[in-house]
């Protein structure tokens, strides 16, 4: 029962089918009975295209029968040509024979060839092979070493014939003449009749290439010229070079066989060559010589002119199909385009009313006596307006007449009808008292009016001048930003350029804010940029624009309230600083910092915003280096000193280059001992001009111009070869910036340095500030702990005067620290006594070796070694010399005098 069921399932659906498909030609039937314009389409369409196929199917028999009387005439005309020229060739062969029989001796074959013309137009030359092979006369006028032939082709076969007959050979490159000749040779015989070698005569491959430029065979045309054993001679249509002097039967060896005359198809794909076109061939033997002639005429040649004719007759045959089925279409659309029309107005109709409700934004429409026509809810909403004090008709004042967003209704009308007489398109914006923000877009009806979308932007507008005030204002201070800084300083030049308003401009930095931010936390440096900036608010008013243009650097633009700019200016920097010095308490913690300012004053220092921005930067720099926590106004001397840096830096980067920076070293001595431990490397310059130019001068130009660290590797390198001969318990001492160690190869410069020297890694002791914690404490604590692991000694050197130098001591194993001239300078005050004795207690918990920096009496050393200081450096023991006086110190038993050393160290020393 179920196999039946399955079975029946495919029956009866196959039925179904066919039942449809019959309803579907009766319907069509039906139709086409009906419709008189599609029996004619039926009738007539079948006639165009089978006229199309008969006609071009003629024409294309047509052109394959002209194709083949062409080409039977081609292959017969190459065929005439050539053995006209090899005719020729071969007389003269004859010739030269017979001239050189009667005398042997003296005859000249280029003579006799020059007096008849023999080697002319397709003949290259002319020769005589002797019976050893050698070539010994040629109308080339051939005058190198002998040429050997015997083994070529044709001296070979003309030899080895028993009868006197041409023979014409594969092409070869001519060793005399260094062309691809076809060569035709016959015996050359002696007075006795006997063979005495060859005469060739030597035909260019290029024979053929006159005849094929008028031979007219078209695109893919081929014309092939064969010797007997079917070796290609010359050719023109094809790659020559690929197959001249090869053997290349292809289909002409079958085709051709014994007979004298063949016409035949060369497909290209059976030849392996599927991009080659087929060509219709017509190949010819000759009864005269030993050749074979084949002309070829591609397949797109053949039925170009037909397959052109064939594009017109296609084009008649779809146009007239085009325009019978036109015209089908016609009848058909105009029997549906009654209700096409009245659908296609219903739905129209509702997608408006559909638009209407859907629309986000609200829309009106108003013709052109200012008549409502159009709206929709959302318009009504927009404007508060009452569905039931709305409707059709009404005229634009009495829509409006509630609303509280325009005032003049008759001024904006006649705006709006002004406008959009000028423009299709024009938009307005509508506030109203509650805040609300209407964007309103008009465009122009053709038929007068308007129509409007109205689009509440209320938020998007608020969002817009925030985005417009992050875009100009410091988002941390409140302050004007870079951007509307430059903005400012651009509109007051300009005003001073129409009304000649003089300005100020002030460029502020914070002093120590970096170790404060450091010390405390990012949190508490945000706290007091704030403070700042409200303690520079206050000091300017709001014509003045107060910006924040970096990290702690500020800048004003300032308009003076009298004529006295320069002391209006210098006024309100020295209220800045002190304003800005005054403590400050954040999150409990007392802070004091201070500021440098540069002022530059319009137009005395300067009419263009980089002229003024850099005159008023000099005066900052000035500032700083003045101390900071001051101000200063520019001047011409500010220039001619960068001007002065400028010089000094690129005499500087040359004498580092030429390695002129000398190193000198200051001796470090154990008290007790009265030896040198170490010696402190220091570096030098020694200017051409200028004598010797103090380190105070030239380092900092070092570190601001980036060479600090050319500068640091070659001093390092310097002290590790000098120490390699100084006695072996004698360390150096290296300073390091904490600029070098920003550079991330401070550890391969130093191991560079001790591999390049052989100093012992021992003896290396590298010194560093607190300033290297103050900058990307982190990672130079890695370097630090890198060039430890190296075996290097690490010394904290200007120890007492940062901002938190004990906690420095835990936050690396240092091997020494050296105490500040600072505190030696004070050592004869009781308060300075007890700081240096908690320093040497903590020192030596942590098992730290200490060095007293800028001792320079005698008192002083008393002091130290009261205080349990063991080592000493300062111009008391020695000032730093050079290399070359360093070495008597350091090599001597006893290098303090008597009265330094105590009782029991003289005895010691003794």
């Amino acid at each position: 029962m179920l196999r039946e069921r399955h079975s029946a399932v495919p029956a009866c659906a196959g039925s179904h089918a066919v039942i449809h498909a019959r309803r579907l030609v009766r319907k069509a039937a039906k139709a086409i009975l009906r419709n008189a314009p599609l029996q004619i389409a039926l009738f007539f369409l079948p006639l165009v295209w089978i006229g199309y196929f008969a006609i071009t199917s003629s024409e294309r028999a047509e052109a394959l029968q002209q194709a083949r009387a062409h080409g039977n005439s081609v292959a017969e005309l190459f065929e005439e040509n050539t053995e006209r020229i090899f005719e020729r060739v071969d007389q003269s062969l004859r010739v030269a024979r017979a001239l050189y029989v009667q005398n042997p001796d003296t005859f000249s074959l280029k003579f006799w060839a020059d007096k008849a013309q023999m080697a002319s137009g397709d003949v290259v030359q002319f020769a005589l092979i002797g019976r050893d092979g050698y070539l010994f006369d040629t109308t080339t006028g051939y005058s190198g070493p002998p040429l050997y032939l015997g083994d070529r082709e044709h001296f070979i076969k003309v030899m080895e014939m028993a009868e006197d007959r041409l023979y014409v050979a594969k092409p070869v490159l001519g060793r005399a003449s260094n062309k691809w000749t076809i060569q035709l040779a016959r015996k050359l015989f002696d007075n006795d009749k006997n063979p005495a070698g060859v005469v060739v005569g030597s035909i260019s491959v290029d024979l053929i290439g006159r005849f094929y430029d008028t031979a007219k065979l078209g695109v893919g045309g081929t014309l092939v010229l064969r010797n007997a054993d079917y070796i290609v001679l010359a050719a023109r249509g094809i790659d020559q070079s690929t197959v001249l002097a090869q053997r290349s039967p292809g289909h002409v060896e079958g085709e051709l066989g014994d007979g004298s005359h063949s016409q035949y198809w060369n497909w290209g794909r059976s030849e392996g060559r599927p991009n080659r076109s087929n060509r219709l061939v017509t190949a010819r033997r000759s009864h005269a010589f030993p050749l074979i002639f084949t002309a070829g005429i591609s397949e797109p040649e053949i039925y170009s002119r037909a397959q052109a004719r064939q594009k017109i007759y296609l084009g008649g045959a779809l146009l007239l199909t085009f325009i019978i089925l036109g015209a089908t279409a016609l009848h058909w659309r105009r029997q549906k385009a009654l209700y096409a029309a009245q659908r296609e107005l219903r739905d129209s109709v509702s997608k408006f009313e559909d638009a209407l409700r859907n629309l986000p934004q609200g829309l009106s429409m108003f013709d052109g006596q200012d008549r409502l026509i159009a709206f929709n809810r959302q318009w009504l909403d927009a404007y508060g307006l009452s569905p039931e004090d709305v409707r059709i008709g009404m005229n634009f004042r009495e829509v409006f007449a509630k609303q509280d967003a325009v005032r003049d209704l008759d001024a904006y009308l006649a705006d709006l009808n002004e406008r959009l007489a000028k423009s299709e398109q024009t938009s307005n914006t509508v506030q109203f008292p509650d805040g609300r923000v209407i964007y309103i877009s008009y465009g122009r009806r053709e038929s007068g009016g308007w129509v409007a979308t109205h689009e509440d932007i209320t938020e998007r507008k608020a969002s817009e001048d925030r985005i417009e005030r992050l875009a100009h204002y410091d988002s941390l201070t409140g302050l004007a930003n870079r951007n509307l800084f430059k903005g400012s300083l651009d509109e007051a030049l300009d005003k001073y350029l129409l009304q000649h308003t003089p300005f100020a401009v002030l460029l502020l930095d914070l002093d120590r804010f970096k170790s404060v931010n450091d010390a405390l936390g990012h949190q508490c440096g945000d706290a007091l940029l704030k403070e700042v900036a409200g303690r520079i608010k206050a000091q300017v008013r709001e014509v003045d624009t107060a910006a924040r243009i970096g990290g702690d650097e500020f800048a004003l633009v300032v308009v003076p309230e009298s004529s006295a700019l320069q002391d209006s200016a210098a006024t309100l920097a020295a209220r800045l600083v002190q304003a800005i010095a005054e403590p400050y308490e954040i999150d409990g913690h007392p802070v004091v910092i201070g500021c440098s300012i540069g002022v530059a004053v319009v137009p005395e220092h300067g009419t263009r915003t980089d002229e003024i921005l850099r005159n008023a930067d000099l005066a900052l720099y000035k500032s700083k280096n003045a101390g900071r926590n001051c101000f200063n106004l520019y001047s011409p001397e500010l220039k001619a000193e960068a001007d002065q840096r400028d010089i000094l830096e690129i005499e500087l980067r040359e004498a580092i280059w030429r390695e002129e920076i000398e190193v000198f070293y200051q001796p470090v001595f154990k008290l007790s001992t009265g030896r040198a431990t170490s010696v402190e490397a220091l570096a030098r310059w020694r200017h051409k001009t200028r004598g010797l130019i103090p380190p105070a001068e030239f380092i900092p130009v070092a570190e601001e111009s980036g060479l600090i660290g050319e500068l640091g590797n070659l001093v390092l390198a310097k002290a590790c070869r000098h120490a390699v001969m100084l006695p072996d318990d004698i360390k150096v001492a290296v300073n390091l910036s904490a600029l070098q160690f920003a550079s991330g190869s401070l550890v391969d410069c130093v191991m560079v340095a001790l591999t390049d020297s052989g100093l012992a890694e021992t003896r290396l002791e590298l010194e560093i500030t607190e300033s290297v914690f103050l900058a990307d404490s982190q990672e130079n604590l890695k370097t630090l702990e890198r060039l430890k692991r190296l075996g290097v000694s690490i010394a904290l050197d200007d120890f007492g005067v940062g901002y938190s130098s004990l906690s420095y001591l835990t936050a690396f194993p240092f091997n020494k620290v050296k105490i500040d001239k600072s505190f030696i300078d004070k050592i004869g005050r009781s308060e300075t006594l007890a700081v240096l004795g908690s320093i040497v207690q903590l020192a030596k918990t942590l098992n730290l070796s200490i060095v007293a920096e800028g001792v320079e009496t005698h008192e002083q050393v008393e002091k130290i070694r009261s205080l349990g200081i063991a080592m000493c450096q300062g111009y008391f023991f020695s000032k730093p010399v050079p290399f070359g006086e360093l070495l008597p110190q350091v090599l001597s038993e006893q290098v303090l005098s008597e009265q330094v050393l105590s009782e029991s160290e003289r005895q010691a020393v003794a």
